[in-house]
């Protein structure tokens, strides 16, 4: 019989075989739908749910026909993951940009694309931080830039789900000491100034300069967050700071409602005005692109089964290891 909480505070610990378990200290339950009140359980009652999440979504990375594809499925297997506890805390999400588009032309993957990117309100993402981050398995690490000292890179992007198992390695700097495992990027969307705004693009650069990484990313942050000022806010827009005047946003408008919709072997959410979004930022979106432009943008050495050189990694059991062609 499956048991679900709502609205109760929790605690977690993680153990070596990839399950949570949850604590609860509740004052009130639900079973199979029948809601009980406290005077069923005593108050302060301890309450144990396990969540085994190799049996939830089970690791497959081996069974895919090609490198490439098992990093995807490596990649699918976190989205589950982190579908499964946003669902769990009723926290909203959206897939966006390559991944929005491979769901809507592929229903899947970009079959040349590999990685994952979501996007999340700040609203939203706090939530996740306080409620989820602590019920993530075992072998995948939360990486922002506060679980990762060295996590400079996240003034593009605000927090990234890496598998413990892999590596991801960028050419332009492979040896930066920050996880490098396979991931789920995050963009965390603020209420922000329109596009084009050149003023917020200059103070981006000076913050850049005087502040570096990390400090950028908490001041506008921060800014976002609280400045009244019409050159930094405008309640129409929710854009990605980074990319500020000068690369995507997405209106409320067009977050105003989500769908659920198929990716790969789940149904994932999106907006519901997806076309909107999707055609400001490719054009004519289903219209695939010259076969020689058919090839990942990245840049990267990606390994579904060498961990990266980080203390939070994992090794993957050989035995269970099959070899992909190249691809």
């Amino acid at each position: 019989m499956l048991f679900s909480f709502s609205f109760l505070p929790a605690s977690c610990s993680k153990s070596y075989d990839n399950t949570v378990v949850v604590h609860f200290r509740s004052t009130s339950w639900c079973y199979s739908n029948v809601f009980l009140k406290h005077p069923l359980l005593p108050l302060n009652h301890t309450i144990t749910v396990t969540m085994n999440f190799e049996t939830l979504f089970p690791d497959n990375r081996a069974s895919g026909e090609t490198t490439l594809r098992q990093c995807q499925l490596v990649m699918l297997r976190m989205l589950k993951v982190f579908d499964h506890l946003c669902t769990r805390h009723n926290i909203e999400y959206f897939l966006i940009g390559g991944t929005l588009l491979g769901a809507i032309r592929h229903k899947g993957f970009i079959p040349w694309d590999d990685d994952l990117d979501v996007g999340m309100t700040r609203e939203a993402y706090e939530k996740f931080l306080r409620l989820a981050v602590a019920e993530l398995p075992n072998d995948i690490f939360f990486q922002n830039t506060q679980t990762d000292k060295y996590y400079k890179h996240g003034v593009n992007v605000d927090a990234r789900l890496r598998d413990k198992f892999s590596s991801y390695r960028h050419l332009t700097r492979p040896s930066e000491p920050w996880h490098q495992g396979l991931q789920v990027d995050i963009f965390v969307h603020d209420r922000a100034f329109v596009k084009n705004d050149y003023g917020t693009v200059i103070i981006n650069k000076i913050a850049n300069k005087v502040l570096g990484g990390r400090k950028r990313a908490q001041i506008l942050n921060a800014i976002s967050r609280w400045s009244p000022l019409d050159m930094v806010y405008n309640s129409n827009y929710m854009q990605e700071w980074v990319q500020a005047g000068q690369g995507t946003y997405i209106t409320n408008q067009e977050l105003s409602k989500l769908i659920r919709w198929p990716f790969e072997d789940m149904n994932a959410l999106i907006p519901a005005d997806y076309h909107t979004y999707l055609s400001r930022q490719f054009g004519n979106y289903m219209q695939l692109p010259p076969e020689e432009k058919r090839v990942s943008n990245h840049n990267v050495i990606a390994d579904p089964f060498t961990p990266c050189q980080h203390p939070e990694v994992l090794t993957w059991p050989k035995s269970i290891q099959t070899p992909a062609a190249t691809g």
